[in-house]
């Protein structure tokens, strides 16, 4: 059994980008320590439910989907896309029974800017309500983020969130010519405030030793958002133009955490050099993964580990976020931000 501990419920988690499930199609994904089929009808809405039947529990996400109807691989239920079932072959059609008594449970589940997100709850019940509005992605409702990769990190969410939000990683594991060397260290000096589920590094210019936005002209800004329960925004200024960067973390399991990266941009020649961007965007997240399998490498023989100063405060305030989040939906209280706005100082 996963370890309660270390998932956070009532909150939206991303399942994928929305080109990954097309009209007629069911896919099976595990989701915190859950086995989910997610589909989206004839008419292109997003459908959620527990992937078992309940029957005998095969995952219905093996089944046939037609004509907005699941119907299992073993025995042939079928259930609507609210997971109600609508017919049982083997009772044959003189029975009583009435089969829509039977029901899946169903997540609530949204789709964002063509993100698709399901709500996690911390109780299973029928005509679950969300206790949360989806993320903010900062973008209009027309408006739709890129796909720029998506990989398995060998580690819990934990682990993930740490290694998302440290900032002194940065310099040593993703050295690049067009980002920045390690031999360029500087002292840099951050404000942050809290938000309703984080914290954010409030507006600023980026950082000079840093090549990647030194091709952005025009009075460039960068802001950077965590929340939980596992979400990076980077939203860039550049003049009247925008460049919206999202890295989100899904636990699969207590072993596993699916990074996805999605980025946005009205620049039109950001655009044109998609490709090219996308394949800068794939190498940066590479350089993630394979710190991660050293990582877990290491976290074999259960070494203590520490988090000191400064550079490590963003991780200490995601745990302390993390308790106060759980103590709040256990208590059914109101939740309470514990962070405080402050300057930080680190070395980069």
């Amino acid at each position: 059994m996963p370890d309660p501990s270390l998932f956070l419920k009532n909150l939206w988690y991303l399942a994928f980008h929305g080109s990954f499930l097309k009209k007629g199609e069911l896919v099976g994904k595990e989701m915190v320590g859950e086995k989910i089929v997610i589909g989206r009808d004839s008419n292109g809405k997003v459908f959620a439910l527990r992937d078992n039947c309940p029957h005998r529990g095969v995952p219905l996400s093996y089944g046939w989907f037609k004509d907005d109807t699941i119907q299992c691989c073993y025995h042939g239920w079928k259930f609507n896309t609210a997971g109600a079932c609508t017919g049982i072959p083997a009772m044959g059609p003189d029975t009583t029974f009435d089969p829509s008594k039977i029901k899946v449970f169903q997540y609530p589940v949204t789709e964002v800017n063509d993100t698709i997100w399901v709500y996690i709850p911390e109780k299973k019940l029928p005509n679950t309500v969300p206790h949360e509005p989806p993320p903010n992605l900062q973008l209009n409702p027309d408006q739709k983020f890129k796909h720029v990769e998506t990989v398995i990190m060998p580690a819990d969410i934990d682990h993930s969130v740490i290694g998302l939000i440290d900032p002194a990683h940065v310099t040593f594991v993703h050295q690049s010519w067009y980002w920045r060397s390690a031999k360029k260290l500087k002292l840099k000096e951050k404000k942050f405030e809290p938000t309703e589920k984080g914290f954010k590094m409030v507006r600023h210019a980026p950082s000079s030793n840093t090549k990647g936005y030194g091709v952005l002209k025009g009075g460039t800004s960068t802001e950077i958002t965590f929340e939980i329960p596992g979400i990076r925004t980077e939203h860039i200024q550049v003049g009247k133009k925008q460049i919206v960067s999202i890295t989100i973390l899904t636990p699969l399991n207590e072993k596993q955490t699916e990074l996805t990266h999605i980025f946005y941009t009205d620049i039109v020649l950001a655009n044109i050099l998609w490709l090219p961007l996308k394949r800068l965007g794939k190498q940066f997240i590479g350089q993630d993964l394979g710190i991660f399998k050293k990582l877990n490498e290491g976290l074999q023989s259960r070494p203590t580990l520490s988090l000191i100063g400064e550079p490590d405060l963003q991780a200490r305030w995601y745990f302390e976020i993390k308790r106060r989040w759980a103590l709040s939906q256990q208590n059914n209280e109101p939740f309470v931000n514990p962070v405080k706005p402050q300057t930080l100082h680190w070395v980069t």
